[in-house]
């Protein structure tokens, strides 16, 4: 996190805003009030949310769910594959997760 906001890159913790013990979908409704998108592991829980979110028509910043293979302990590897998934969208000139998930590899 620290490395990120170093960066210049805005990012929350979830624990920084009260969260920290709050239930997926109150973390997801926040996200969306906020208009900021939500960087996870936690596929199980927030793809129906995505899903749901989805059926309802309902406009949010999206889900980005780091993979797997991203080891959770090497922060170098999340904050690079981070900094380069923001290059992208930015050189797009679109969030490509609005209203929808994508992958952080």
């Amino acid at each position: 996190m620290k490395q990120l906001q170093a960066r210049g890159i805005d990012v929350i913790h979830v624990g920084d805003v009260g969260l920290l013990k709050s239930d997926d979908v109150v973390i997801f409704d926040w996200a969306r009030r906020e208009n900021r998108i939500i960087v996870t592991r936690n596929y199980q829980d927030f793809a129906p949310l995505v899903e749901q979110a989805a059926r309802q028509q309902l406009r949010f910043p999206g889900v980005l769910f780091r993979a797997q293979s991203l080891p959770q302990s090497d922060v170098g590897r999340h904050v690079r594959a981070l900094e380069r998934w923001l290059a992208n969208a930015q050189a797009a000139g679109a969030n490509p997760v609005e209203s929808t998930f994508g992958w952080l590899r």
